[in-house]
């Protein structure tokens, strides 16, 4: 064969499928849509915009709700372990206290008692030197 059967071959192996594609009817579609106008068109999206603030707000409302709910719980078992400390620290200070006061109360009886021993001594050794005094004053 020649080249122009060649060329004229491979030309009607793609023309034809691509003819015969163009008037099969199933492929063809008339445009019967009705062209939206303008304030149609704003108002579906208007209305689109409505519905998805509105979704959004109910569902904000639903975990600001769930949100004050576990806070409120949170606030009430932080009281009550609040309650529980303060108590147990009450407790204890009213123990240590207690405990405190009889440590002093001891402390000042001992030293009480020291304090006595010492001005008798005291007193003794301060008889004794004036006794010794009085000896040697000449008279």
């Amino acid at each position: 064969m020649n080249r122009m059967n060649l060329l004229a071959l491979a030309v009607s192996l793609v023309a034809v499928p691509v003819v015969s594609h163009a008037q099969r009817p199933d492929t063809v579609k008339r445009d019967t849509v009705k062209k939206e106008g303008t304030a149609a068109k704003v108002g579906r999206q208007t209305g689109t915009s409505l519905d998805k603030a509105a979704k959004t707000t109910e569902r904000n409302a639903k975990k600001g709700a769930s949100a004050t709910k576990t806070n409120a719980s949170h606030a009430a078992s932080a009281t009550e372990t609040n309650a529980k400390n303060a108590a147990s620290a009450t407790k204890t200070n009213a123990k240590n206290a207690a405990s405190a006061t009889e440590t002093n109360a001891k402390n000042a009886a001992s030293a009480t008692k020291t304090n006595a021993k010492n001005a008798e001594k005291a007193t003794k050794t301060n008889v004794k030197h004036l006794k010794k005094n009085v000896k040697k004053v000449p008279g």
